[in-house]
């Protein structure tokens, strides 16, 4: 096995059985008998070595999704809803890492362990906010246009914190808060939100029952 992928192997490992990074990079290295060198001659960091996971799970997800048969034919909402799906799947098998390093962030928080994947997710977002334009699903806006894959990048942020919490059989309510949610992001690039607002408050908030 290269170094690259073993020292990456070996931190997630760590976060995995731990809930936290090592003591120092000294320590690791030790641990993995390698020399400290070895590990800065790939990574600069602990939080570097985190972000090059993050960004390969998602890159993983969005080359397979990108790959499907019928993802070409796609409208762009199509496709970030089968990038939603397919990450929610995915995110099973590291659900516990998940948990312990991304559910204590807030939305808005931008760890250096998640620059990877927030930069990798925004290059997907773009390409099917581009598809979306092409195709007069999505308006265009100006420099307002150039906020979109934040917005998105938001919106997916949700998500995540949403299906961590979620406690329902099969974690059949995170798909219903991504399809909502992307309809609602969808509406709101097409110019028409209320519907979608209306249908997602609901959800969220279940009126009472007589």
């Amino acid at each position: 096995m290269e170094t690259q992928k073993l020292i990456q192997e070996a931190y997630i490992n760590h976060l995995r059985e731990h809930g936290k990074e090592p003591v120092s990079v000294f320590r690791f290295c030790k641990d993995l008998n390698i020399e400290e060198k070895e590990f800065f001659s790939w990574f600069s960091s602990f939080e570097a070595v985190e972000s090059a996971y993050w960004e390969g799970v998602l890159d993983g997800v969005i080359r397979a999704v990108e790959s499907g048969e019928e993802y070409a034919s796609f409208t762009a909402r199509q496709r970030f809803l089968t990038f939603g799906y397919a990450f929610l799947e995915r995110s099973l098998e590291v659900r516990s890492l998940m948990l312990t390093r991304l559910g204590p962030l807030s939305l808005l928080s931008r760890p250096p362990f998640l620059a990877g994947f927030e930069r990798r997710f925004k290059e997907h977002a773009k390409a099917i906010i581009e598809h979306g334009q092409q195709h007069g699903e999505i308006a265009a806006r100006g420099r307002l246009t150039d906020l979109y894959p934040q917005g998105l990048y938001l919106v997916f942020r949700s998500v995540i914190a949403y299906h961590l919490k979620d406690q329902s059989p099969v974690f059949e309510r995170s798909d219903a808060y991504l399809e909502k949610s992307v309809n609602l992001a969808f509406d709101i690039l097409r110019t028409q939100p209320l519907d979608s607002a209306f249908d997602l408050a609901r959800f969220l908030i279940p009126l009472p029952t007589k």
